[in-house]
């Protein structure tokens, strides 16, 4: 297993938009589930979970998400534009990614309740929920994905970043709360785990459990929030 896996270690040929609404958490070598040769990875999918939203193709729903699999890739030829914020995104991340290269050592600190009341993040994250709830959300949960996953790659601690901007809890998280065991199947929705999206983001799912479709050699994700 591996956290964190590149967008260009999960998908073959990644468009740019992709790495603003795809966010990979687990890669998982089936051959250690005694599921044969291939590679399958657990991704969080920025603009899901509204059922009124008008989803444009069966590839993409507020609770799922199909991908074309290699055995070792993802392709998405869905349309995501059904994205309320889809127009947005760009500019949003490219704020993010400026913010947090510029702050990361002060973002990757632990700090007393006091401080983190203080800090440039909460500052900053005050600031854009004056300006609409989505904006904030979207920035603030990417920002936490990278300090979660830096931590991690620092510490080999898996522990949610809010613990070092938030004052959240610190202790360990599960890196995923179940594995199949049942070997290959030549079901269409051959269930491989299920996991916390929350756990590697702010805006991760509740849970993430994904199948394979040998036959149409799919990967496919279903989501569920509490």
């Amino acid at each position: 297993m591996k956290l964190y896996t590149t967008i260009d270690e999960v998908f073959e040929a990644p468009m740019t938009v992709f790495k603003t609404i795809f966010f990979p958490l687990l890669t998982v070598d089936l051959k250690d589930l005694n599921k044969g040769e291939g590679k399958v990875h657990f991704v969080t999918v920025w603009g899901n979970g509204d059922p009124d939203l008008n989803f444009k193709d069966e590839l993409f729903g507020f609770n799922f998400i199909k991908f074309d699999w290699t055995g070792e890739k993802y392709k998405f030829n869905g349309d995501l534009s059904s994205i309320e914020t889809f127009d947005k995104l760009s500019d949003w991340y490219a704020e993010a990614e400026k913010e947090y290269e510029e702050n990361k050592a002060d973002y990757l600190t632990q700090k007393a309740y006091e401080e983190v009341k203080k800090s440039h993040f909460a500052i900053q994250n005050e600031r854009r929920r004056k300006i609409s709830f989505e904006y904030y959300h979207y920035v603030k949960g990417l920002i936490n994905y990278w300090i979660t996953r830096d931590k991690y790659l620092e510490t080999g601690l898996f522990i949610q970043g809010g613990a070092y901007t938030d004052c959240d809890s610190n202790h360990e998280r599960k890196i995923y709360e179940k594995l199949s065991a049942t070997g290959a199947t030549t079901r269409n929705n051959e269930l491989i785990g299920k996991l916390t999206g929350y756990n590697y983001s702010g805006f991760g799912e509740d849970e993430i459990s994904l199948y394979i479709d040998r036959k149409q050699q799919q990967v496919f994700q279903k989501f569920n929030w509490t």
